[in-house]
């Protein structure tokens, strides 16, 4: 196709006047994110009955990694069968980021970074973790030519790295600033890495081979991190309930 035709057929379908714009309009919002809702209701299917599965194979949740992951596979079918065809491309509203398009969306996603690792919550970090994110936001930018924000973020990370081995943090004020900014980063990666996760599964490619595989890939990814982090969560807390009941049983018989 010729790009001026390309550049007129792209005008025309985010013209709000176009057949083809009203076409989309009228689409429900579902149909649309059934790629972004399928990995969450799969997810939470695999959580109920995953315990009862690996009890009657005789296996440990962990040990069932890869039939977890297979899940993906019917999460993609299923959600094929009712997500629209040809959608027009995205007007501009459209292709901003999950994270920017408001600034609650970029906080809440930041208080679920250390819940990832079991850190306690601590609202002064938080706080801190939050407006230093706002700042490194602004300064890596964002291009919609970007095909990964998360790709970007890990080049910062890198050369942030490569500075503190060539300018060591030999005094403890520049420690710090190096340590704050390196946390600062990781968390910038982790937020781009959800954007660009929540980009494929909100609007995917699936005209290509390679467009499905990658939403087929990125739907498995998010189905196994999801499962496992709320298994290990259920865990854990089981672990410390036990451990309180047998500390408090103790503490009664050494009374008695």
């Amino acid at each position: 196709m010729d790009p001026n035709d390309a550049a007129g057929l792209l005008r025309e379908q985010q013209n709000p006047s176009s057949p083809h714009f009203q076409a989309d309009a009228i689409i429900p919002g579902w149909r649309k994110n059934v790629h972004l809702y399928g990995p969450l209701i799969m997810s939470a299917f695999v959580i109920l009955y995953a315990p009862g599965v690996a009890q009657h194979l005789g296996l440990e949740i962990e040990e069932m990694v890869l039939l977890v992951a297979a899940t993906g596979i019917p999460t993609y079918l299923i959600g094929s069968t009712v997500y629209p065809k040809d959608l027009p491309a995205p007007a501009p509203d459209q292709s901003v980021r999950f994270t920017r398009k408001n600034k609650l969306y970029r906080a809440a996603v930041i208080a679920t970074y250390g819940r990832i690792f079991g850190t306690p919550f601590n609202l002064w970090f938080y706080i801190i973790d939050v407006a230093l994110s706002f700042v490194v936001g602004q300064l890596v930018g964002e291009r919609p030519e970007r095909r990964s924000e998360f790709l970007v973020a890990l080049v910062w990370i890198l050369g942030n790295h490569i500075v503190m081995m060539v300018i060591p943090p030999n005094t403890p004020v520049l420690g710090f600033l190096m340590t704050a900014l390196d946390r600062t980063l990781f968390r910038t990666a982790y937020v781009a890495l959800v954007d660009d996760i929540v980009g494929v599964l909100t609007r995917p490619n699936v005209d290509t081979f390679w467009g499905k595989l990658n939403l087929v890939l990125i739907q498995t990814f998010t189905i196994v991190c999801l499962v496992y982090w709320v298994i290990g969560y259920r865990k854990g807390w089981q672990q410390a309930l036990r451990a309180r009941v047998v500390a408090e049983h103790s503490e009664s018989e050494t009374q008695a």
